[in-house]
């Protein structure tokens, strides 16, 4: 049995072990860990720290959730990364960010199928703006966000699928928030994007996109999420306007107004206007002694 062979075998029999003896405690001693990286990659004032504790959560993160018995481990203590699961609870997807300099943030993600299969998710937004409208991505080309909301969806046909809200602090002067459709093929592998958002343009033309995509001013506030109380997405309405960050220019905000997309026959219908109503002055409780005219504060 030549070299390469032997150790081969040895590295897949120490693999074994590993995976058999790791258990709760060892599920235990790793979030431990994983909670003192994150904070010091969440937390760390110097981009170089924060780095460094990146590569260690990333590395021994992958490693634990590869372990016999990983998904039923809950990791509530990695109150930085954000869980997300669908109602069955038959996968959970984690993604994380952390700013590696100032304005440059890093997106990781990972999908865990309940029969504890694994993909890595590989950000790679900044490479695929222009098919945003229109294509599917794999988990090697993963839109990196860090989400905050997940809702599952069928098609017209029964076909399940799950809307995934998330975040990417795009850069210094901007942010985007998006709502990707996350499916999975007849051999479980998960995909992004598909054709179930409508926009009619002037009443007439149907544009279709495969996930909804916003782009906006990184010092203001953009409402995007399901509504469940309206049963519909709603999102700000962004307008341009000159940035108040120099060097930025021209860049989207939000104008007071609000815009929805509504399911109808398994599609996701926009609805351009969102009935609101305007005060003509804050709202505020009854005073006290609006019910005592004439009346001193002590009754009298």
């Amino acid at each position: 049995m030549n070299f390469i062979r032997k150790t081969a075998i040895l590295l897949n029999f120490t693999l074994l072990s590993t995976v058999l003896t790791f258990g709760q405690a060892g599920f235990q001693t790793a979030e431990t860990d994983l909670a003192y990286y994150s904070d010091v990659m969440v937390s760390a004032s110097e981009g170089k720290h924060r780095a460094i504790a990146m590569e260690k959560f990333n590395e021994l993160f992958i490693k634990t959730l590869n372990q016999k018995g990983a998904y039923q481990y809950p990791f509530d203590s990695l109150k930085w990364i954000s869980k997300k699961s669908p109602d069955d609870k038959s996968f959970r997807i984690f993604t994380w960010e952390v700013e590696v300099a100032d304005g440059d943030y890093k997106y990781f993600g990972a999908l865990q199928n309940a029969d504890n299969k694994l993909f890595i998710l590989q950000d790679n937004f900044k490479n695929t703006e222009g098919g945003l409208k229109d294509e599917e991505f794999n988990q090697e080309s993963w839109l990196g966000a860090l989400y905050y909301n997940l809702m599952d969806c069928h098609t017209t046909k029964g076909e399940k699928y799950y809307l995934l809200f998330g975040i990417n602090r795009w850069n210094k002067f901007e942010n985007i928030k998006l709502v990707d459709v996350l499916f999975f093929t007849n051999e479980g592998v998960p995909y992004f994007g598909k054709p179930v958002f409508h926009t009619k343009v002037n009443g007439e033309k149907n544009d279709v996109f495969y996930r909804l995509v916003f782009k906006y001013a990184s010092d203001a506030q953009m409402t995007l999420n399901y509504n469940p109380g309206m049963e519909m997405i709603v999102l700000d309405n962004l307008v341009k306007k000159m940035s108040r960050i120099p060097g930025q220019g021209e860049t989207l905000v939000p104008d007071g107004s609000y815009i929805g997309y509504e399911m109808k026959d398994g599609n996701w219908i926009r609805i351009d206007k969102i009935a609101t109503q305007i005060m003509d002055e804050a709202p505020r409780p009854v005073p006290v002694l609006d019910k005592r005219k004439g009346k001193k504060i002590n009754g009298n």
